[in-house]
């Protein structure tokens, strides 16, 4: 378990970080999102041993990060928002470099090197120098050096920002496929990305955690009506009577053969219904709605 006990961080006056307290669980995946210069990219290198507390406290399966830096930072994988990497060494040289500096046993390394680049698609790429690489090739390889070491908690910082789609979806799977038996800590400006990937989301403003909990219990706290296309069979005057006299219930549009209703009671709105659905379709709004209800009126 990952926690930050009232951890602040401060640059002179300024304050980064403010009063931190968040636990993540081992084996879940976590996003950090919030507007620019929110304290993201701060509270992640206060994990990673980057950063010092100005207060508080990081503990690690219970133990004090600044206490047992070296042995922590064994567990921990981190990919920079733009990592450096050496231009002129072959892609398999500057992973076996890495996995070396990581106590990474030398009859395993290369084994290890392999199973990397095969994982992020490189593999064809082994014998190429960095500094031929482009901006997707290089985001991948640095994964891999990332994960050189196997590291129980992986901290990702904008993995996906300045790439094309189609890269930007591989590393969303590679992301997804390491879920299955990481922590991961993903800081990310895109709420998508934290939507589709993330089991709980900390939003942060100004040095300050908003917020933190599931996507789902999110919406349900600050969204308060969920919003739904409804397909009917047939929509009876008894059925349209119904709906407006539950006070939980609103229409908010009418058609020949559907309606779009507003409502708390979600499990009530079924049961009018009944039979006559031909399809639900959920319209609530998303993760976004949520941030900037949240921030956004104070960052306009």
């Amino acid at each position: 378990m990952i926690e930050f006990l009232d951890v602040s961080k401060f640059f002179g006056d300024y304050k980064a970080l403010d009063s931190a307290t968040i636990k993540i669980e081992d084996g879940t995946t976590i996003g950090i999102v919030g507007p620019n210069g929110a304290g993201k990219t701060t509270l992640i290198r206060l994990l990673c041993g980057i950063l010092k507390p100005s207060k508080g406290q990081i503990l690690i399966d219970g133990k004090d990060l600044q206490k047992h830096q070296s042995e922590i930072k064994k567990i921990i994988g981190y990919l920079p928002e733009e990592p450096n990497l050496y231009e002129r060494p072959k892609a398999g040289e500057l992973l076996e470099y890495f996995g070396l500096l990581y106590g990474v046993p030398r009859d395993k390394i290369s084994q290890r090197v392999d199973e990397l680049l095969n994982l992020v698609g490189l593999s064809d790429r082994k014998d190429w120098r960095v500094s031929s690489f482009s901006k997707g090739m290089r985001q991948r390889l640095a994964i891999s050096r990332a994960l050189i070491h196997d590291p129980r908690i992986i901290v990702f910082d904008e993995p996906t920002m300045g790439l094309d789609p189609l890269t930007s979806r591989k590393i969303r799977d590679f992301i997804m496929a390491l879920k299955k038996e990481k922590t991961i800590i993903l800081c990310t400006h895109y709420m998508y990305e934290a939507e589709q990937l993330c089991d709980k989301i900390a939003i942060i403003d100004k040095g300050k955690i908003k917020a933190y909990d599931t996507v789902e219990n999110l919406k349900n706290i600050y969204i308060k009506e969920k919003t739904f296309k409804i397909g009917l069979k047939n929509i009876e005057k008894n059925i349209l009577d119904k709906i407006s006299q539950d006070k939980n219930l609103k229409i908010e549009e009418s058609g020949d053969n559907y309606l779009i209703v507003k409502t708390r009671d979600y499990e009530n709105l079924k049961y009018i219904l009944k039979e006559d659905v031909t399809y639900f379709e959920d319209l609530t709004p998303s993760l976004e709605e949520v941030f900037i209800k949240l921030v956004g009126s104070k960052n306009d």
